[in-house]
């Protein structure tokens, strides 16, 4: 067996189209067991950066490292790769084995892997259907088995969630899973931080062709410093509301205090947060339940988006 990929670096990569520079000075290192997510406006620099892992573009400046020695695209990376494109497209008239067949030959995997990707992402009932009968959300978890097929120690998946219902964003939150217990390395373009904020290690942000942040969810969200929201219920909401809701004012520091039927809802800077959790002891029988409600990593996207902007 293969060993997994320990690192991959970039060490200030540049990509100039023409006089547009699409990537500007990128650093960035992917370790193994790590699911790591680009994000960032259309035109930020995330297509150059995969095209170049795909070897479809040639840097201006800058080099790759695989497990601490300079590579070349080209020197082995291409061959230990999987790739999901955005939009997926294959010959309507096979259907989805024959499709991993083709794959399966070209890559010289055995044929019983077929049927093992086949299971693996649900479609095993879907076999011998052609292409054309199947949804959008069938032929994205087709182009996400040709992606698995050799068992590529990187994989990279653009826009992975699209067309996927739950049954598929399941198969693909299993098969990251995967990768990461593998100690693979996965990286991973995508819109949608709400849906895979819990399935993934760290976010590198992009703009402008650069980085503008990189680090893990929680981090990014201390960085951000954004308000959390929490929300008491209340057990009677006529019993010393008012001077709750003052109460609760004091420690929003002009966020936005809410009274809904027996529902507070209180945003106060993360400083605060613990201060205002200890109102909810010292309240006893007042509050019957309290919940905290972190800004989600989209959220936290604008935000820093904002900033580098």
């Amino acid at each position: 067996m293969t060993p997994p990929l320990k690192t991959l670096e970039l060490r200030e990569l540049s990509v100039h189209y023409g006089k547009l520079q699409a990537l500007r000075g990128v650093d960035l290192t992917l370790s193994a067991g790590e699911v790591l997510i680009l994000a960032g406006p259309n035109g930020a620099g995330k297509s150059t950066l995969i095209k170049y892992l795909l070897g479809l573009v040639k840097p201006s400046a800058g080099a790759l490292y695989v497990d601490g020695a300079r590579r070349g695209v080209d020197d082995g990376l291409k061959r230990d790769l999987g790739y999901l494109p955005e939009s997926v497209a294959f010959a309507e008239n096979l259907d989805g084995e024959q499709v991993l067949r083709f794959f399966a030959r070209a890559r010289g995997v055995p044929r019983q892997r077929v049927h093992q990707v086949l299971e693996r992402v649900g479609l095993l009932h879907a076999a011998r259907r052609r292409v054309r009968g199947y949804s959008r959300g069938m032929r994205q978890r087709l182009g996400l088995g040709v992606a698995i097929l050799s068992e590529p120690r990187l994989l990279i998946l653009d826009e992975p969630t699209g067309g996927l219902d739950q049954e598929g964003l399941e198969v693909l939150w299993s098969v990251l899973a995967e990768w990461r217990a593998a100690d693979r390395l996965v990286l991973m373009a995508t819109h949608d931080l709400t849906l895979v904020e819990r399935r993934v290690d760290r976010m590198c942000l992009l703009e402008g062709g650069s980085v503008r942040a990189l680090d893990t969810p929680t981090r990014l969200r201390e960085l951000a410093a954004l308000p959390v929201r929490v929300s008491f219920r209340l057990a009677d909401p006529r019993d010393g509301v008012e001077a709750l809701v003052a109460q609760a004012r004091g420690f929003a520091d002009g966020g936005e205090v809410a009274l809904r039927e027996d529902m507070l809802s209180v945003e106060v800077p993360p400083a605060r947060l613990l201060p205002l959790l200890q109102l909810h002891t010292d309240l006893g029988k007042l509050v019957q339940g309290v919940r905290v409600e972190e800004p989600g990593l989209d959220a936290v996207y604008d935000h820093l988006l904002e900033e580098a902007t």
